[in-house]
């Protein structure tokens, strides 16, 4: 089920300028250390680079971010993602996702959305979005009060040099941003748990990895 498909490891994220490009990047990073790719929907013919991640990288997870609509999960599903991120609540694509048994990360912010995709929408991790905008871990510590345990991915506003002040536990994933030296803004998702001893290092690597890609 799709419950057994949780992202882990270092990950990378990214919106691709080409689908050569992005595939590319995205073999690069998995050669560096990644253990999960996300790639999203605001590159061109991202199914494209999905198909192609997912057949040189068998071994890694692909999941496609910024997932809005139906026809999104179908076209993500068709290329083989095993997993989907929203930016918000979108009730069809947690319809489409339970009907594919694709894992979905829901996108919410305030308490009741973060209940609301949880148990309305069945998702298997809440994507926290945007953090730095409401508090950060402080925030988070807030949100656990009323729901305890809940598998939480953090976005917004973060750069990789605060990912590891999210070391709880629940913490399942951070969405950091990064800056290569060709200027561009490139948003690697840390799929693991920020505390472990050699994040700061597989992060490192595997940006290194990508950028020398990119460029």
């Amino acid at each position: 089920g799709a419950g057994d498909r949780l992202p882990t490891s270092t990950g990378g994220g990214g919106r691709p300028g080409a689908a050569q490009v992005g595939c590319r990047a995205g073999m690069a990073g998995c050669e560096g250390g990644v253990g999960t790719g996300e790639v999203t929907t605001g590159g061109p013919d991202w199914p494209s680079v999905v198909r192609g991640l997912v057949a040189s990288a068998s071994t890694v997870p692909i999941g496609v971010g910024t997932v809005v609509d139906a026809s999104m999960v179908a076209a993500a599903a068709d290329a083989g993602a095993s997993f989907l991120v929203t930016p918000f609540l979108v009730p069809e694509v947690a319809v489409a996702a339970r009907e594919r048994d694709i894992l979905l990360v829901m996108g919410a912010l305030t308490p009741t959305e973060v209940h609301q995709a949880l148990h309305q929408h069945g998702a298997q991790i809440v994507k926290i979005f945007p953090i730095a905008a409401v508090g950060g871990p402080s925030y988070l510590k807030l949100i656990y009060g009323p729901l305890p345990g809940i598998p939480v991915w953090v976005s917004g506003g973060l750069d990789l040099g605060q990912g590891a002040q999210y070391t709880s536990p629940r913490v399942t994933a951070v969405g950091a941003a990064y800056r290569s030296r060709d200027v561009h803004d490139y948003c690697p998702n840390l799929l693991d748990h920020p505390g472990q001893a050699d994040f700061t290092y597989e992060v490192s690597r595997s940006l290194a990895a990508c950028e020398g890609a990119i460029l």
